[in-house]
């Protein structure tokens, strides 16, 4: 006689009614921003088109190296975050070994100007290596490390987001403070509104160190909280059609609480939106909010102003 399992009710009311606070990695995120960086490269017609296609290359390297490497999550944290806290500065022991990995598989797919920069990264020894990377990971690099902050963060962005893919919803609790990510403390670089299944139409914040996502609701200001005075902005597609491929989908939300704003990419509007490369690709939007009075708040690993 086969026998039915009675699933406790709080587990039933889970399946039925639950959405989720955090939502792990995609297992092809770094394939997939790849494609969608050079999609985005194809539709700019500018000279900016030459580092978003270099942005895909390094994509593609990350996820053969984080292919390659067994980053086991040893034990959580014991703090506010699940995984190590970015800004405490302190570097995995796994980081030399994988930025050398990136840095010997990158080779033969990019410029020669870029190529010049990954030589002079490959004659760092261990100790000086983790120095740079404890830099940016505090935020505290200085003008002379600009030009080998995206190989830097491409070697933690593995790392943290091995790290994120092994946990479960049942590590990452719901926080009453959402402005961070719970999982490693970083600011989110923006959010993106979803399309699939029981998720559709929530609103989901993007971590740039470790692609964890968590929930926010969307008449609430992601920086500051505020319900009150937030607005969104985007660019006329009609007045500038020859944007409209790249900036499809594309949002600011603003706030004139804090005055601060951040991208909101809507997929049912372009389904393929990333939040970190549609921001890389679209930074005529934060011109325009920033011409209005507003601030941006959180940071692109991959936009190095200087």
């Amino acid at each position: 006689m086969k026998t039915t399992t009675i699933k406790p009710a709080e587990e039933i009311r889970k399946g039925l009614f639950h959405t989720p606070f955090w939502l792990a990695p995609e297992k092809e995120i770094f394939t997939e921003r790849a494609l969608r960086f050079k999609e985005l490269a194809q539709a700019d017609k500018s000279e900016w088109n030459l580092y978003l296609t270099l942005l895909a290359a390094v994509c593609e390297t990350q996820h053969a190296v984080m292919s390659r490497h067994e980053l086991t999550l040893t034990q959580l944290e014991p703090g506010s975050t699940v995984l190590p806290e970015a800004l405490a500065g302190r570097v995995p022991s796994e980081f030399f070994e994988v930025f050398g990995d990136i840095l010997k598989e990158v080779n033969g797919k990019i410029t020669a100007t870029a190529a010049i920069e990954v030589s002079k990264l490959k004659a760092l020894n261990q100790e000086q290596a983790e120095a740079l990377a404890g830099r940016i990971l505090t935020r505290t690099a200085t003008d002379q490390d600009r030009s080998a902050e995206i190989w830097v963060q491409a070697a933690l962005q593995v790392i943290w987001t091995a790290w994120a893919m092994q946990l479960t919803e049942n590590h990452v609790p719901p926080t009453e403070d959402r402005t961070l990510c719970p999982c490693c403390g970083t600011e989110p670089v923006g959010s993106v509104v979803l399309i699939k299944g029981d998720l559709n139409g929530f609103r989901y914040m993007h971590c740039p160190l470790c692609n964890s996502r968590w929930n926010v609701l969307r008449a609430k200001c992601p920086t500051c909280g505020n319900a009150g005075n937030m607005r969104i902005q985007q660019i006329d597609e009609k007045s500038a059609p020859e944007l409209a491929p790249v900036y499809q989908g594309a949002n600011a939300e603003s706030c004139k609480s804090c005055h601060s704003y951040r991208k909101l990419y809507r997929q049912d509007k372009q389904q393929y939106a990333d939040p970190v490369a549609d921001d890389l690709a679209t930074l005529g939007l934060d011109i325009a909010v920033g011409e209005a009075g507003f601030d941006r708040a959180g940071a692109n690993p991959f936009l190095l102003l200087g």
